[in-house]
């Protein structure tokens, strides 16, 4: 699984984080000014998160289905936190905060990680069924596969079935660390066009332009 700091990497050390990082919320929410809105859509997931994340990882109750709702809990808790961390006020924080939440305290300086000025190109898979394999290389470096320096990822998007004219048409699919990355669908889009678009983003979460859209057919 990408890393995806302060988070860990692995779901099983996630799901501990998540028991761990909840209830820290909930117990420090007034002083880190965490809203209302954020921690009760944060514990609604949390809640469905406990429940279905034992079933996606256990052989006897695990299903597509079961994984794909994991999956998508796990993205929106993410989202949720990060939310929540972005707004931390600085001056409330405590040791505990950072040992406990696992985030790093940044010095007054930090280092300078200019934006990306470089695009990757996008090849694609396809000769699996319902699963198409992603792989990038940048459009300066082309004989090689690996990121680019001071990358941290290349930023996935999608639509299937009808070109996009623009982003608002796409569709996270996700932050690419390792390639090839694989892109999965259901039964219904067999013989639909997939289309992708890709940008690098950095470590400290700047983006560069997208590169040169790609496509191609989803298997049936």
């Amino acid at each position: 699984m990408p890393k995806r700091l302060p988070f860990p990497s692995e779901e099983a050390e996630l799901n501990t984080y998540f028991g761990v990082g909840v209830q820290y919320l909930e117990d420090n929410q007034v002083r880190l000014g965490v809203s209302n809105d954020d921690m009760n859509a944060l514990l609604t997931e949390h809640a469905t998160w406990k429940v279905i994340y034992p079933d996606a990882t256990t052989d006897a109750t695990s299903t597509k289905s079961i994984v794909k709702d994991k999956n998508k809990c796990l993205k929106n808790m993410l989202v949720i936190m990060r939310r929540i961390y972005a707004d931390f006020p600085k001056s409330k924080m405590i040791q505990a905060d950072y040992d406990t939440l696992g985030m790093t305290q940044r010095s007054g300086k930090q280092s300078k990680n200019p934006k990306p000025e470089t695009s990757p190109i996008t090849t694609i898979d396809s000769g699996s069924r319902l699963v198409h394999f992603i792989s990038f290389m940048d459009d300066v470096a082309e004989a090689t596969s690996a990121k680019p320096d001071g990358i941290k990822s290349c930023q996935l998007w999608k639509c299937i079935g009808t070109e996009p004219k623009d982003a608002a048409d796409l569709t996270f699919v996700g932050n690419c660390t390792k390639w090839p990355y694989k892109v999965e669908f259901e039964g219904t889009d067999a013989g639909k066009m997939a289309y992708y678009w890709a940008r690098w983003e950095n470590t400290t979460g700047q983006t560069g332009n997208w590169g040169a859209a790609a496509s191609a057919t989803i298997g049936g």
